[in-house]
Formats: structure tokens, sequence, C-alpha cells
């Protein structure tokens, strides 16, 4: 093995880039661009789910690779810092966009029956 290979295995930082590609794939679910139409995509529970999952993998694998970046001195830590933060704002997105279609089912209940 040449020691360009082992160099450069080393000086990359992994979590920091599945981190940034999860926030970006959540971003991408919680604008309902995946298949068109806001209220049918982003409230079904396939795409409120995905959604989360993206968020908390880009979370946690930011979370690693922060710490990975910091110990060994490899890029990757504000991409990852900025994953932590889509992934948080993602989760905000969909409680918010849960609560709201729950208080919308709840007082249409509320005026109908």
């Amino acid at each position: 093995m040449s020691t360009t290979s082992q160099t450069a295995g080393r000086t990359r930082n992994k979590p920091a880039r599945v981190s940034a590609c999860a926030a970006f794939a959540g971003v991408v679910y919680a604008s309902g661009s995946v298949m068109g139409g806001w209220l049918t995509v982003t409230y079904s529970a396939a795409i409120l789910s995905l959604l989360i999952v993206c968020a908390l993998v880009a979370m946690v694998s930011g979370h690693i690779g922060r710490r990975r970046a910091k110990k060994h001195g490899v890029e990757g830590r504000w991409l990852s810092l900025a994953a932590i933060v889509v992934g948080w704002l993602c989760i905000l997105y969909a409680v918010v966009v849960n609560l709201l279609v729950m208080g919308l089912i709840a007082g249409l209940a509320v005026l109908f029956g």
C-alpha cells in the first residue's frame, strides 16, 4: 500500500459527508419536491418519517464528524456543524407541520362535529 493512499484514508472525514448528504435529503423531503404537492407529500406518514430519519442521521453523523475533525485534524468540522443545524431544523419543521395538520383536523371536527 502506498503512502498516498494511507494519508488519503486518514484525511477523509466520511461522517461529515454522510451528515451533509442526510441533511440535504431531509431538506428535499421537507420541501416536498420529491413528488410535488405541499400538504399531500409533507404530511404523509412516509415522508414525515423519512424526514425525521434523515434529520437523525444528519445529527448523529454530524456529531461524529465534528469529533473526528477535532481529534484527528481533518476537514469537515463546519460541514458537520451545518448538517447538525439543518437536522434540528428538519425536526422542528416536522413537528410544526404535524401540529398544524392535527390542529386543522381538530378544528374541523369541532366545527362540523
